[in-house]
């Protein structure tokens, strides 16, 4: 039970918290203010109980620890999402443009975002130093730095982008991005990203029965874990729309209509890496099914 335990929790905890962020951040900006302030407030509730777990090296202090961590990432998801903290170019990639320096617009978009970030991570690492619990420090990097590998390879190409569910206003950074079946960096992120799943695993094998260190690595091996899944269903096709509809509260309809006009928008193509982008031969075939009475 030592291990179920913190596994069921860790994955009902991130289930909740996306199914609510997608829900919120597809709705009109104007609707979710006080969604920012909750939020808001959830993060600075989460420094706080960083700051205050930090010497407990207990059970609770695993769970009130990983709660500390992603209550002050999901403050940058939303205000991200929610298009408040994004980059000072928040607007399609200019035609034509193509490698690095389309790469260099796409960090524009989301400078601001990434910068705060960055800043929080040092602020979570400073709270944290030479303290024996680092449940929330080592939660917090997981999530940055899986989110970093999967905004890479969604830019180099991914199979599945699911488009429909971005946000409206959000919408302009599909002109980044494109559909591929396979890109260099996705195996190199598998591999990391599978070692340290298994040091993590080894680590939680070899701590006490019912400790605080087989529990927080735990948390930390279903965190990765699930950032490892959603690695996977990038490219690989699954049936797991539904999953999201349920989250967002867009019919099938809408999803399908709102997938199928964009992808009519990308086969007019822009260029990625000086080349014409075009769908792939599935993408078409699928995109001609879909226009069939």
């Amino acid at each position: 039970m030592d291990y179920l335990v913190p596994v069921f929790f860790a994955v009902i905890t991130w289930w909740l918290a996306t199914v609510l962020l997608m829900y919120r951040s597809t709705r009109a900006r104007e609707k979710c203010r006080n969604t920012l302030i909750a939020t808001s407030l959830l993060a600075v509730a989460g420094l706080a109980g960083l700051f205050l777990t930090r010497s407990l090296d207990s059970l609770t202090g695993a769970y009130l620890a990983f709660l500390s961590a992603l209550a002050i990432w999901a403050w940058h998801e939303m205000t991200y999402f929610l298009g408040y903290v994004t980059g000072p170019r928040p607007e399609s990639c200019p035609a034509g443009v193509t490698g690095w320096k389309k790469f260099g617009f796409g960090i524009r978009t989301s400078l601001y975002h990434e910068l705060a970030i960055i800043l929080t991570a040092a602020l979570v690492i400073w709270i944290n130093y030479d303290q024996p619990n680092q449940v929330g420090t080592w939660t917090f990097m997981i999530l940055w730095l899986m989110r970093w590998s999967a905004k890479l390879n969604i830019f180099l190409g991914v199979r599945n982008l699911h488009r429909e569910f971005w946000p409206d206003h959000l919408q302009y950074l599909g002109s980044y991005v494109r559909s591929a079946r396979m890109n260099p960096l996705f195996p190199l992120s598998m591999l990391g990203s599978g070692l340290a799943l298994l040091a993590l695993l080894l680590g939680a094998y070899q701590a006490p029965a019912d400790s605080f260190e087989r529990t927080g690595l735990m948390l930390l091996v279903s965190l990765l874990s699930l950032a490892i899944l959603e690695h996977v269903f990038l490219m690989i096709r699954v049936p797991d729309a539904w999953l999201w509809r349920l989250a967002t509260g867009r019919s099938d309809t809408q999803g399908h209509q709102t997938d199928l006009s964009r992808s009519k928008g990308d086969a007019r193509g822009s260029q990625f890496d000086g080349g014409s982008r075009h769908l792939s031969e599935l993408d078409m075939a699928e995109l001609r099914m879909g226009q069939q009475p």
